[in-house]
């Protein structure tokens, strides 16, 4: 089983981490780029950046629990509909945010604080994200059905070539043709077609791809998404509140420091969620063929690998942070308030797997209103509470300690559900 785990489960974890690498590319070459004010217009936008991924996330992972069940049960055609299902829904939910952000995002910008040269910053980078939204919806969402489909090592190729091409464009537009965020935008935009473009002939080997829609899968579908999705919402969330406060406490200099803080706990978060990904389809594949036995032995393999993972991650970010601030290009100011925020953030890495983990579980085994519990009540109730009660007490010290706080709450909470 182990190796059963590790086969399915690695691929996996290297594609989120990559996933999430993304961020980190774009904040590297901006901070060289535009410095100070491109970090903080960047963070300030990211959230507008995340819903469209969220919702691609969401949806993907949503199908791809419905996929692997009816694996499980042996009944391939309506694995295949339920993946065609998914697809469609894909299309339609990127067609969506498309329309629905064109006409809002200025708007947004200044309710997530931006104002001056970082609203114009933030201005130009989110009209080309939301423009390439459809690209960016298929692109994340298709990486779960890619993995449902016992293609995990294809999706993590994927993922790959869309990061080299990231950091290719990136470099070109940002620094040969010197347009500033704007070409980080397309970078991000352009390598997102690539993955679409790769995922598609992947998949269309395997079964035909067609429009269809069922209401059932519909529901079911959603309703199994909400968790993924609020899980890939939540650390934008936690974002805004927490620009809100650097604002507050700190200014431009403690946002900008944020946004890398952010560039190292987001890939890190998303390879901790790996685990839970990499897992589900073989948890619920098992759980659809009524084998719990093996079901738990994955559990505890699985817990085992978020406290490694998460131990690893939390000693690196805490050795490295001397040299991390300076590689992304912050001024003095900013540098001085990331020594302690990247150290402080980084104690939640030892206990963010196990939960992350817990709530893919309950999702894959169709405890869904216990994983939306969960997910929920971090996003939009402990972590708001938290990111105004600390700094109240700690000033900046309790913005960035709000992060590792909330871990240790979720894992109290994640004990009982």
């Amino acid at each position: 089983m182990l190796k059963k785990i590790i086969k399915d489960s690695l691929p996996t974890i290297i594609s989120m981490t990559l996933s999430g690498m993304y961020s980190v590319v774009d904040g590297i070459f901006i901070g060289k780029a535009t410095g100070d004010i491109g970090l903080a217009a960047i963070n300030i936008a990211w959230p507008i950046t995340a819903v469209i991924t969220a919702l691609g996330i969401g949806i993907g992972a949503g199908g791809s629990v419905l996929i692997s069940n009816y694996k499980g049960r042996s009944e391939a055609d309506e694995s295949i509909k339920a993946g065609n299902n998914t697809f469609t829904l894909l299309i339609l939910m990127g067609i969506g945010i498309t329309a629905i952000l064109l006409m809002c995002y200025p708007k947004l910008l200044k309710v997530l604080g931006a104002r001056d040269m970082v609203y114009l910053e933030a201005l130009r980078y989110s009209e080309i994200i939301a423009k390439g939204s459809l690209l960016q919806v298929l692109g994340t969402g298709l990486m779960p059905i890619l993995r449902n489909m016992d293609m995990a090592i294809s999706a993590m190729v994927s993922m790959t070539c869309g990061l080299f091409v990231n950091i290719g464009v990136n470099y070109y537009l940002m620094f040969e043709k010197a347009m500033g965020i704007k070409g980080a935008a397309y970078g991000t935009v352009i390598a997102q077609g690539v993955v679409v473009c790769i995922s598609m002939i992947l998949l269309c080997r395997r079964f035909k791809i067609r429009l269809y829609l069922k209401k059932k899968l519909f529901i079911d579908t959603i309703r199994i998404g909400i968790t993924p999705f609020g899980m890939s919402i939540a650390p934008s969330i936690t974002l805004v509140f927490t620009n809100w406060q650097c604002l507050a406490y700190g200014g431009a200099e403690a946002v900008a420091c944020y946004a890398v803080i952010s560039y190292i706990t987001f890939p890190v978060q998303y390879m901790l969620s790996g685990i839970g990904d990499g897992t589900q389809p073989l948890i619920s594949f098992y759980h659809g063929a009524g084998k719990e036995k093996e079901v738990l032995q994955i559990k505890k393999i699985a817990y085992v690998f978020a406290g490694t993972m998460g131990t690893i991650a939390a000693l690196l970010s805490i050795l490295l942070t001397p040299w991390i601030g300076v590689g992304f290009g912050l001024s003095n100011v900013a540098i001085s308030y990331f020594k302690s925020g990247m150290r402080i953030s980084a104690m939640a890495f030892f206990l963010i797997g196990y939960v992350k983990f817990h709530i893919s579980y309950l999702n894959a085994i169709f405890e869904t209103k216990k994983a939306i519990l969960l997910t929920y009540a971090e996003s939009l109730l402990v972590i708001p509470v938290l990111m105004y009660l600390l700094p109240v007490f700690a000033g900046i010290s309790g913005v960035w300690a709000a992060l590792p706080v909330s871990a240790v709450c979720m894992l109290l909470f994640t004990r009982d559900i």
